[in-house]
């Protein structure tokens, strides 16, 4: 809601560090025991898998339950150490070995450069971790921006043929249609399918990440069917990634108490609506502090790190739903150098509650 670089040496490549992902059990009759990057495949350095990419992943019937984090990198000068290899591939150890993390959803990256999305993916080698970059238009007066961005993650998925089995999807905006990008939906209508016909030779799905909970504009009034500006982005997206955030109605939900009924209609309406499309969550989030980065509204009530908790507890709580509904969430967001208060790491590098998400 609100908040071209080279190939790498060989003998830089050789000391990546390959991680094996925990295994997890998935029952399905679409089970593969050896997939990405769930399920016991491994990258190995920059050699693209000799399988087409459509059995390298992990069908969507596996992708439930916990699945990773929002990582921030509101930073735009690309040189920033936010931005490099160094910082991003420890984040990216840390997510999967203290928590089992497979994905890292990119949010708000203000560096416009390929060479962020060249850190990206070879972190992600390194960690054997799926990546989900992000066209990002920002805020600033310039609209333009995100051609950059969508530049920059083309020519990094046509330099590295390894790319499409490390990018899992990718999300054209966070909120475009909320925050009103690109001059108004007729014209971001009309980008997302030129954009996803531009990586259409890279088997990349594409998708918006955005709340489909407005009335009148993505969903009908009342839950029933989806908004003029639903309909037109439904056949167009591969896949949904929604912003579930009860946090942002302050009026129903003063608290994290009595969150879950909000989850429990809004899932099956996206089925509904939506069907035939992996579900992701892919931004959900409560604030440990009062004043914040992300105003609630409302006298921004329970804004504190106990019904921050208690929102945590009750979606780690959540895994037979999520695995009976086959669909996956990410925490939002990683932690609160670029996002205060909403983090699951805090400035001092400590773990804010105890998190320890189930495999589904």
């Amino acid at each position: 809601m609100w908040f071209f670089s080279r190939y790498l040496t060989a003998a830089t490549l050789t000391a990546l560090l390959i991680i094996v992902p925990r295994v997890a059990s998935h029952p399905s009759l679409e089970s593969r025991a050896s997939c990405f990057p769930g399920g016991g495949a491994i990258l190995s350095a920059f050699q693209k898998p000799s399988q087409p990419r459509s059995s390298w992943w992990c069908p969507a019937s596996q992708q439930h339950g916990f699945l990773g984090f929002s990582y921030p990198m509101e930073n735009s000068n690309c040189s920033d150490p936010s931005n490099q290899f160094a910082k991003i591939n420890q984040d990216f150890q840390r997510m999967k070995a203290q928590f089992g993390a497979t994905m890292v959803r990119i949010y708000g990256p203000e560096c416009r450069n390929a060479s962020v999305w060249q850190n990206l993916l070879q972190a992600g080698i390194a960690n054997n971790m799926a990546i989900i970059p992000q066209v990002w238009w920002g805020f600033l007066a310039d609209q333009d921006l995100w051609k950059l961005t969508a530049a920059s993650i083309i020519s990094v998925l046509r330099n590295n043929p390894i790319a499409p089995y490390v990018f899992h999807s990718i999300a054209f905006g966070s909120e475009p249609i909320g925050d009103d990008v690109d001059n108004g939906p007729t014209q971001f209508v009309s980008d997302l399918k030129a954009f996803k016909a531009n990586v259409s030779s890279f088997g990349v799905p594409v998708t918006i990440s955005e709340d489909w909970d407005r009335p009148g504009i993505m969903s009908g009034q009342n839950w029933t069917g989806l908004g003029p500006v639903g309909q037109q982005i439904a056949p167009v997206i591969d896949l949904v990634q929604a912003h579930i955030m009860p946090y942002y109605h302050a009026d129903l939900f003063p608290t994290a108490a009595n969150i879950w009924p909000y989850f429990e209609q809004y899932i099956p309406f996206l089925q509904a609506n939506l069907p035939n499309k992996q579900i992701m969550v892919s931004q959900t989030l409560w604030s440990s502090e009062l004043g914040g980065s992300h105003d609630r509204g409302f006298g921004n009530p329970g804004e504190n790190l106990g019904n921050f908790t208690l929102y945590w507890d009750t979606i780690q709580s959540m895994c037979s739903y999520f695995k009976q509904h086959q669909v996956g969430w990410f925490f939002h967001t990683w932690d609160d150098s670029q996002e205060p208060g909403l983090g699951l790491i805090d400035d001092n590098g400590n773990i804010k509650i105890a998190f320890d998400p189930p495999k589904c």
